[in-house]
């Protein structure tokens, strides 16, 4: 189930599948299982097995009703996951002083929340200048993997910006929704490159700075978090919101304690 949320989570706008995981407490786990492989292998493909098959049983399954949901009632979706973010959060902050606070810390908290959201108010300035691309031949897609494998093993950047930014987020989604393998297959060269290419640095970075990594990680996800929220709308518009906000919260305090 937590594979799950974090799939849905790493196609929805201006969310981080990478944060999610590591607000859940999964993605220095996972980041260890697939730097090494072949060191308890068995106890690595019963961990990463059922994450893996839930995130794309994620990503595929809800890519066509995430881009209609998004487009029918955003704010509602937003307040969703607006709540799966905060019932996260303690259990982040839990793992990020696993060795001792420090005030310091939030100076990295800070640093990164006023980057991503700096970055995030520059999306709508993108999107739909010269930066946009046609994608027309397998090494488009191989990039657009790319980029879906940094923003995986790298919390807290929300691929879907940066491919919507490019004019492919449609493009892939309908990928998704007919499996069309002639568009999945580079994508999925391109995603297995990046991982390969990085997951070993982000270990080293998560075992060195353990504490200043995932503070880091925490202004990401704030920074997220205050991108995607939602419209403040007066009536039961905003009733509704607040009760899928707290049902966020419940479902994201249940699926910590399942993946416990």
């Amino acid at each position: 189930m937590l594979g799950l949320v974090i799939g849905i989570g790493s196609i929805t706008p201006g969310l981080s599948g990478g944060a999610l995981a590591a607000a859940f407490g999964l993605y220095e786990p996972i980041i260890k299982a697939v730097s090494h492989p072949l060191h308890n292998l068995k106890e690595n493909l019963l961990f990463l097995a059922p994450v893996g098959v839930g995130m794309a049983a994620g990503i595929i399954a809800f890519g066509n009703a995430m881009e209609m949901l998004m487009r029918v009632a955003p704010n509602h979706v937003k307040w969703l996951f607006l709540g799966l973010v905060a019932g996260s959060l303690p259990e982040l902050i839990r793992t990020a002083n696993a060795n001792g606070f420090r005030l310091r810390y939030l100076l990295y908290t800070l640093l990164t929340l006023l980057v991503v959201f700096g970055l995030g108010r520059l999306q709508p300035v993108w999107a739909g200048t010269d930066l946009s691309v046609a994608v027309v031949g397998w090494k488009q897609y191989f990039s657009c993997g790319l980029i879906l494998g940094v923003g995986t093993i790298v919390p807290g950047i929300s691929v879907s910006f940066i491919l919507m930014s490019m004019g492919v987020y449609d493009d892939l989604l309908g990928a998704l929704a007919h499996l069309d393998l002639h568009v999945l297959l580079p994508v999925a060269l391109g995603f297995g490159v990046a991982v390969v290419l990085l997951v070993r640095l982000v270990e080293n970075l998560f075992d060195r700075f353990h504490s200043q990594a995932y503070y880091s990680v925490l202004g990401l996800l704030l920074g997220s978090a205050l991108i995607i929220f939602p419209q403040v709308i007066g009536g039961w518009s905003l009733i509704m919101g607040i009760g899928l906000f707290l049902l966020g919260i419940v479902l994201s305090l249940l699926l910590l304690r399942l993946g416990n």
